[in-house]
């Protein structure tokens, strides 16, 4: 859907509008933005840099994130041009990303009615990388939304994209998950809007639809065969992000179930129902939810990391135990993030990003093979940080409970310096 947005006014691409876009992630790693004489400088550098053509030279470095190549722009022009750019497109286009937490609470709910429906789950290959550019330019000047100053500006991060041999759309970049989403528009409303689709969603590359039965696989296939899905862009045929399960009507004469993962959860949806309310009570299907076992292996690697971290670490032993600490309560407790665009807070952590898992057996188990590294002597890990870390300090570290943590949504206070520093056992 547009905005309706022919009479919508861009942002020109003057210093006083590059002053607003400093976000705070960029004040928090860019010195030149904290003092307003350098801040002033940057900004009217910028529109010299347009009308030369060179606002995207050597601007753009390579850097790796979870295995995936990954971009970043290196330059206090760039990104606040970046930041004014993406504004101006999403001024015309409705492209908010979704939001995981109304997702998850209404694919839940489309699944305790008691009637029969498929579940379908698909994975699109190398998403940003797999877009067309060309498609994309082309798509941007026939929907006629956007000024020529923007499609321009455009076109010359693409030719610098073209220099740096890119592919498809830069991932990492703010402008990417801008531009995909809105390519993916028409292709989320024809999918939304078909017959017999109960509940579709799309989180990145990631999408759920819930259908009516007579919808199965085959026929799902025929549909997204003739769906306005863009050029270039291909669904994987298997993985662990693709899968298809025949949900059956609920019975009191048998009990079935099925599971499936979606975004870091576990669903088990099961064909018997319980009674829901006090006064005005109502069936409705049980659905058990749980963390994804991929969550939860990444978890007790987290914690081996952290462990092995503190061991080979060569700093003075109280530096090296405050981030083991600190470490352990990132993966154990919840905190506040600040959000990296207003400067706003955002609740993460064990129980703010499972909030609504119903079975906290897992955590149980968390808690469990976390005490087992601290005291076991069957591991090496265990022995060597016996070795190095006395049983006073290992019983502390030992009071740390995941199941506390998510059931009383303890809280940690971590600084943004922290965040670093503890991110840094796992890379």
């Amino acid at each position: 859907m547009h905005n309706g947005a022919l009479f919508v006014s861009e942002l020109a691409y003057i210093p006083r509008f590059f002053r607003k876009k400093v976000r705070y992630k960029n004040l928090i790693k860019i010195p030149e933005f904290k003092k307003k004489e350098s801040l002033e400088l940057v900004c009217n550098k910028i529109p010299n840099n347009i009308s030369s053509g060179v606002e995207w030279n050597n601007t753009i470095k390579k850097i790796v994130v979870k295995g995936k190549p990954a971009f970043t722009l290196t330059t206090p022009e760039s990104i606040l041009l970046h930041n004014l750019l993406v504004s101006n497109i999403e001024r015309h286009y409705n492209v908010k990303c979704i939001d995981r937490d109304t997702t998850i609470r209404l694919l839940i709910s489309h699944m305790k009615d008691s009637y029969a429906f498929s579940i379908h789950r698909l994975d699109i290959k190398s998403f940003y990388e797999s877009f067309d550019r060309k498609t994309i330019l082309s798509k941007l000047k026939s929907d006629s939304l956007l000024s020529r100053k923007t499609i321009k500006i455009i076109f010359d991060l693409f030719q610098e994209l073209d220099l740096e041999d890119v592919s498809g759309l830069p991932r990492g970049m703010g402008i990417s998950s801008t531009i995909s989403e809105l390519m993916m528009i028409d292709f989320d409303k024809f999918i939304s809007e078909q017959s017999g689709v109960l509940f579709y969603s799309r989180f990145v590359d990631d999408i759920i639809i819930v259908t009516v039965p007579s919808i199965n696989r085959k026929s799902l296939i025929e549909l997204l065969a003739h769906s306005p899905l863009p050029s270039k862009l291909e669904f994987h045929q298997n993985g662990n992000k693709v899968d298809f399960k025949m949900i059956k009507k609920t019975s009191d004469n048998y009990e079935f179930s099925e599971s499936f993962d979606f975004l870091g959860y576990n669903f088990n949806v099961k064909t018997i129902e319980n009674k829901i309310g006090e006064t005005l009570t109502i069936d409705r299907r049980i659905v058990n939810v749980r963390i994804s076992e991929n969550k939860i292996e990444k978890i007790k690697k987290r914690i081996i990391k952290s462990i092995a971290k503190f061991i080979s670490s060569k700093n003075a032993f109280n530096e090296r135990y405050d981030l083991l600490q600190k470490r352990i309560y990132f993966l154990s407790k919840n905190y506040a993030l600040v959000n990296a665009g207003n400067g706003s807070q955002v609740l993460s952590g064990i129980f703010f990003n499972y909030k609504y898992v119903t079975d906290v057996e897992q955590l149980n188990e968390l808690d469990v093979f976390y005490r087992s590294v601290l005291f076991s002597n069957k591991s090496h890990l265990s022995r060597r940080l016996r070795a190095c870390l006395s049983y006073k300090y290992r019983l502390k570290l030992s009071k740390v409970s995941f199941k506390e943590g998510f059931e009383n949504k303890r809280f940690c206070k971590l600084s943004y310096k922290d965040f670093k520093e503890i991110k840094q056992a796992w890379l």
